[in-house]
């Protein structure tokens, strides 16, 4: 299967990003082959990880849960870092034909994923603002 090659093969720069005053370990996905793989396949993040996609326009960018094997929270951000879009406790798909995708209503810049819950925990709502570090 191709992704399971390209996520074998694809390797994440590595950087920190404080969130509502809790620091994270993101890997981050610039390129084509980062953002197609994301997080499929890892059998878990920890709770202070997560995954940031930098975008180089803003767009209604899409995930999809296939191949994932737990649970996360996704974060669209706009080109100033505002909260636009959260979705909370994305479960994993079972199959590509039954893998349901998931956008923004408005445009954005950045994806962040981190451990599902965390959204709620941090107490993260649409409208907060996030520094996000410029790698």
């Amino acid at each position: 299967m191709l992704t399971r090659l390209l996520y074998m093969s694809t390797k994440f720069p590595r950087g920190q990003m404080t969130i509502k005053g809790k620091q994270f370990g993101m890997m981050i996905a610039k390129s084509s082959a980062q953002k197609m793989v994301g997080l499929m396949y890892r059998e878990k993040i920890g709770e202070d990880e997560g995954m940031l996609f930098l975008f180089s326009s803003s767009g209604k960018w899409k995930i999809w849960m296939l191949n994932m094997r737990f649970p996360i929270d996704v974060l669209w951000l706009d080109k100033s870092g505002m909260v636009v879009h959260i979705e909370q406790d994305l479960k994993p798909c079972t199959g590509i034909f039954s893998c349901p995708s998931f956008a923004p209503s408005t445009d954005a810049r950045y994806v962040v994923e981190l451990c599902a819950g965390t959204a709620q925990k941090l107490g993260i709502t649409t409208g907060d603002v996030l520094e996000v570090p410029k790698w």
